[in-house]
């Protein structure tokens, strides 16, 4: 019965042994297991984490060179922002140069002249009409009337100025021009070499153009054209142009011509108005001022 009863004592102490054996070898498998299924995860995963990693370094160094990193895109930003205001500054620049270059030919043009001119400024000006029309800040406070004569100081060329247009709608203190180019304001002119007539028609891709009323009429290249005082309008002697082609038409019916005018249209900034121009005086310069004849041109 003792016996028994030792036996009985020691069974709890069997089981938990071997119950704690038990539990250390599921735990040593277990681990095992997990090593195991670790090291062929990473046999079989790594391949594919070093080809992500490839295209994922290769997008971010495409994108680096394509808008840069943010520093980067800051200091193209600086750049491009400080080469606007030089672009601009040198924009400034030019425009006082070319209107100085102006100013110097105006002063030279209303110098020692018995033409009463008076200066004016275009306004309020439409760059795409320029051509045909635009508005002077002089009016009638300033003694504009209507069809004064629109010159505008030019540099190179025989003549101090050239003809624009004419006036013809006044206010107070504005006035509106119509440019030789308006198919509203037809103008006579006469050949200077050799006496002919012609008018001009047409305004045509930055072209002046016309036609001679005698299609017998003697015309070549470079003929000096100003105004023929017919019409009323202009008086004689303004300068208009040089020709720049001579054509006829296929039926021979009539010769038409094309202009070089020394006025820049779509850059017109200051002009000339002319007063009193039945007593106009031709503004030829003397051979002394005239442009320094070119290799390969001819000057009357």
């Amino acid at each position: 019965m003792a016996y028994k009863r030792v036996k009985k004592e020691k069974a709890p102490f069997v089981i938990t042994i071997v119950s704690l054996l038990i539990v250390i070898l599921i735990s040593s498998q277990v681990d095992g297991l997990s090593k195991t299924g670790s090291n062929i995860a990473n046999t079989l995963l790594k391949p594919i984490e070093s080809v992500t990693y490839s295209i994922s370094s290769a997008i971010i160094d495409q994108l680096e060179r394509t808008i840069g990193s943010r520093e980067t895109r800051a200091e193209v930003l600086r750049l491009e922002a400080e080469n606007r205001a030089l672009v601009m500054e040198n924009a400034r620049y030019a425009t006082a140069i070319n209107r100085s270059e102006f100013l110097k030919d105006e002063a030279a043009a209303t110098k020692g002249t018995d033409n009463k001119y008076i200066k004016a400024k275009l306004i309020n000006t439409d760059v795409n009409s320029m051509t045909t029309h635009f508005t002077i800040d002089k009016g009638k406070v300033d003694g504009i009337e209507k069809n004064d004569i629109i010159l505008q100081a030019v540099g190179d060329s025989k003549f101090y100025t050239g003809l624009v247009g004419k006036v013809t709608e006044v206010y107070q203190t504005t006035a509106r021009v119509e440019t030789i180019n308006s198919s509203q304001n037809d103008v006579s002119f006469v050949n200077a070499n050799s006496g002919d007539y012609g008018v001009i028609d047409r305004f045509d891709k930055n072209t002046i153009q016309g036609y001679m009323l005698d299609i017998e009429s003697k015309i070549e290249e470079k003929d000096i054209l100003l105004t023929s005082g017919l019409g009323g309008i202009y008086p004689y002697g303004i300068y208009v142009g040089r020709v720049a082609t001579v054509t006829m038409t296929q039926d021979s019916l009539r010769k038409n011509i094309t202009i070089n005018s020394p006025v820049d249209f779509s850059h017109l900034y200051r002009v000339l108005v002319l007063k009193s121009s039945n007593n106009y005086n031709l503004d030829e310069k003397p051979k002394s001022e005239q442009p320094k004849q070119k290799e390969g041109e001819i000057h009357e």
